[in-house]
């Protein structure tokens, strides 16, 4: 059984699971890394392609292309989503591990999520410069305050890894039904479009999705230089840290019987 109380050799058996976890999806071939980099300049060309030139794409009152708006959001998106993904099997995918070697068993989807957050954020700068250097004013000044935001959307992604990790053990049906739910839930996110192309009661029903939080701020501090401070700066991170003690302890309480059912 997993210890409850984490000890210094755990953090260094984390170090490693983020390093394996790294290895494994990102390093373990040639163009591993660079493909990382590539990767999501190959996939803007492409939105850049479909969206401006087929679908003639425009934000309405805004002063910035419709490409730059939805890499802003789209990256930080795709590592929250990837995180929570592949941290849903991180049980049943370690299932060798448990209660063969000490350790918290929380650890596992972690690791996924830190892992996953990391090599996107290579990706994310990657883009941001890529739209300076095409004509984009990306206001870099404001990254220190974007760090923040991007803390919190991880810690977002942990509580729901915990969770989803926890709860694949005993439905395994989980690992189907998430993807289609994540791809549900990037259409109900404004990232391909503007709130204020919606109408009023569907805008007003948006802003109860918290990724609907993440976008709007990282937008307005990258792309606008804007610093915006209302309750919801106050509400937003006390509702995460709330879900993030929720799955912890949704996790713990269920992770004594992981073993009868791997």
């Amino acid at each position: 059984m997993s210890r409850i109380h984490p000890s210094r050799p755990d953090l260094n058996f984390f170090r490693n699971l983020v390093r394996r976890q790294i290895r494994q999806d990102y390093l373990e071939n040639v163009t591993g890394f660079a493909w990382l980099v590539l990767q999501p300049l190959v996939l803007l060309g492409v939105y850049a392609f479909v969206f401006t030139t087929i679908f003639k794409s425009r934000i309405p009152d805004s002063e910035v292309g419709f490409v730059p708006y939805l890499a802003i959001a789209f990256w930080p998106w795709t590592a929250f989503s990837d995180g929570v993904l592949k941290a849903s099997h991180a049980i049943s995918g370690n299932a060798a591990l448990i209660g063969k070697v000490a350790l918290s068993t929380e650890q596992l989807p972690l690791a996924a999520v830190t892992a996953t957050f990391l090599m996107n954020m290579v990706g994310y700068v990657a883009v941001l410069v890529v739209l300076q250097l095409l004509g984009t004013n990306i206001h870099w000044a404001f990254l220190p305050l974007a760090l923040p935001v991007l803390l919190l959307l991880w810690l977002f992604a942990a509580a729901l890894a915990l969770f989803m990790s926890a709860l694949q053990v005993f439905v395994k049906d989980i690992v189907q039904i998430l993807p289609p739910l994540m791809t549900l839930w990037f259409f109900m996110t404004p990232i391909l479009y503007s709130p204020e192309q919606l109408p009023e009661q569907l805008a007003r029903l948006m802003e109860w999705n918290p990724m609907t939080w993440f976008v709007f701020h990282l937008r307005e501090l990258l792309l606008f230089g804007r610093l915006n401070l209302g309750m919801g700066e106050f509400v937003a991170p006390a509702l995460v840290l709330v879900l993030a003690w929720l799955g912890w302890l949704f996790f713990r309480r269920f992770s004594g019987h992981f073993e009868d059912f791997l």
